[in-house]
């Protein structure tokens, strides 16, 4: 039963920490294959314009360059959220240690007769 605070505590955290990381790894896969294939396209419509020099070809190229530089910063976000989830889950764990030692250390003070021995402050 002691432990029933220290978890009302941890649990929220730990719950959000395991749902961002959790989400965002499976977003961060996504993300890599999409920047791969970007990668690939964009390397291909470069060669079409090295071989033609058409305008077209150098504007489906910028677009695609532009989706993927798109892609790039919402990677980085993913892998931010992921890096945040993680840090939640350690936090959920140091505040259930917290938790528990505040616990411990009030079972000392009322097993030793609480602050009663004091005297006041003037």
């Amino acid at each position: 039963m002691p432990w029933l605070k220290a978890l009302l505590v941890a649990l929220p955290l730990a719950l959000a920490g395991g749902w961002a990381t959790w989400s965002n790894t499976a977003r961060i896969d996504e993300l890599r294959r999409e920047v791969e294939q970007l990668d690939a396209r964009g390397r291909a419509e470069g060669d079409a314009f090295v071989a033609t020099l058409s305008r077209a070809d150098a504007e489906r190229q910028l677009a695609t360059l532009d989706r993927r530089k798109e892609a790039v910063v919402a990677l980085a976000g993913a892998r931010r959220n992921r890096l945040l989830g993680v840090l939640l889950l350690v936090a959920s764990a140091l505040a259930a240690l917290a938790v528990r030692a505040g616990q411990r250390v009030a079972a000392e003070v009322a097993e030793d007769g609480g602050l009663a021995d004091v005297p006041p402050r003037a």
